[in-house]
């Protein structure tokens, strides 16, 4: 299984490698004519994300209906891996914490696939934040948010932060909401461990526990309803309860060695 293991790593890099070169050369081309990149970033993005999948065993199982562009969608928030499951089966880009944009290799990529980074010890990197959520929601692409503003072992949603929920707030767009949950088969690591990315597992390491796995499925499930509210904390509330009412616990105990954030 170790060797079954790095073997899907090793994989899994060459694909990511490949899907973004592809994407490079296509990017060169359409920034030459002045067309606009987000279809071909959508396509290279939804090719890597089923790809993965695929390499690392996992199942996805899409529940409701995945909104088309322009949306604005929120999510609970699991593990690295939520971001090419997500991509599998939308036209979106993310909002991601600023440190991903310092990550070797995959910060670059990460930049010129057109993510939106936020720094959120700023207040004041905010606002420029959700002018850029303004420009990037558009008829090609929806957004992403993953409001709890970290991961978590599975077993509940978080509170979601409303500052990143000004811009719909505001301009009174309404809201897409969703949950992702992963589950292991019997024999192998239970998914709140190896799947789930917290209490400070380094990433190599918990790459290895997650390819490990044999079978992994993924449920992703749409809420039907659209949320409309112009306060951002009562938009927040609402979402929140909304994506709890059809989240089903990775793990149902408490992790001791899990600690959320005080906000």
């Amino acid at each position: 299984m170790k060797l079954f293991a790095l073997l899907k790593i090793i994989s899994l890099i060459i694909c990511t490698l490949l899907a973004y070169s592809m994407y490079a050369v296509g990017l060169l081309f359409i920034k030459m004519s002045g067309k606009h990149y987000e279809r071909w970033r959508n396509q290279i993005m939804r090719f890597w994300g089923k790809a993965s999948a695929r390499i690392l065993s996992m199942k996805v199982e899409v529940e409701g209906t995945p909104p088309s562009p322009p949306f604005f969608l929120v999510s609970n928030h699991l593990s690295y891996i939520d971001i090419p499951m997500y991509a599998s089966v939308l036209d979106t880009t993310f909002i991601s914490k600023a440190e991903v944009k310092d990550w070797p290799v995959m910060g670059f990529m990460a930049r010129t696939l057109g993510i939106i980074f936020v720094d959120r010890s700023k207040k004041r990197d905010l606002t420029r934040v959700n002018k850029e959520i303004s420009e990037q929601l558009n008829e090609r692409q929806g957004v992403v948010l993953f409001p709890e503003g970290m991961t978590s072992p599975g077993n509940g949603v978080l509170r979601f932060r409303p500052p990143l929920l000004e811009h719909p707030a505001r301009e009174e767009i309404e809201v897409c909401y969703s949950a992702i949950r992963y589950e292991t088969t019997t024999g192998d690591v239970p998914a709140h461990h190896s799947v789930c990315w917290w209490g400070g597992t380094p990433l190599h390491t918990h790459m290895f526990r997650l390819a490990s796995n044999r079978n992994i499925t993924v449920q992703i499930k749409f809420g039907e309803e659209r949320i409309n509210l112009n306060d951002r904390k009562l938009l927040a509330e609402k979402l929140h309860d909304r994506v709890k009412s059809i989240f089903i616990p990775v793990v149902d105990k408490e992790q001791k060695e899990f600690e959320p954030l005080k906000f």
